[in-house]
């Protein structure tokens, strides 16, 4: 383990207060798997599924968007991705949180929905897998963003999270602070070494 890696799982340790063994470390490849590292020493849920506080924020996001918004509403249709950063800035105000860095729409064709790339597995990898490619961000919506705003304000949102998935947006939102990575580049499949780029 380098120290990116290292001041990472202290970082884990210190929020979810827990202490990871070394062994448990050394296992510690990809996002999924600390994730998933720390249900397991905490006893906490392993399921995956969306909970309270992800339905309780896309209510928030639809009460600061347009009428005619749901959850399903593609974020460049709102404007919200792109080089203008007016209306990022506003809904940040309407919600009261940190809006994480939205990214540019790209119009790649035939890659997963960021859900499907996110929680598609949430089994623990042994190895490290291969680099991803780019998200399609032209096709993500507004049940994305509730997913960032969620890793985004961790600490505020998750201040005790109980199933896999509010730890899993808790550890994505630590990692992005600790490497720098947006939020919505961070996925679960990523190695925080190979794809992040932590040493």
């Amino acid at each position: 383990m380098g120290l990116d890696t290292v001041e990472l799982i202290v970082a884990f340790e210190q929020h979810f207060q827990i202490a990871i063994p070394n062994r448990t470390a050394e296992t510690i490849y990809t996002v999924a798997d600390a994730a998933a590292a720390i249900v397991a020493i905490k006893g906490l849920s392993a399921d995956p599924d969306r909970t309270a506080a992800y339905y309780q924020m896309v209510v928030r996001l639809l009460d600061c968007l347009p009428q005619a918004a749901t959850e399903t509403t593609r974020l460049i249709e709102l404007e919200l991705l792109g080089d203008s950063q007016a209306k990022a800035d506003a809904l940040a105000v309407c919600l009261n949180l940190r809006m994480p860095k939205l990214p540019q729409a790209s119009w790649q064709d035939g890659i997963p929905a960021w859900w499907q790339r996110l929680f598609g597995s949430t089994a623990a990898a042994a190895v490290p897998p291969p680099p991803q490619p780019a998200p399609n961000w032209a096709h993500t919506t507004v049940s994305d963003l509730a997913e960032w705003l969620l890793a985004q304000n961790y600490a505020q949102l998750l201040p005790q999270p109980t199933t896999l998935y509010e730890v899993q947006c808790a550890v994505i939102g630590i990692t992005c602070y600790q490497s720098g990575v947006t939020v919505p580049e961070i996925r679960l499949m990523d190695s925080f070494t190979g794809d992040l780029g932590m040493d």
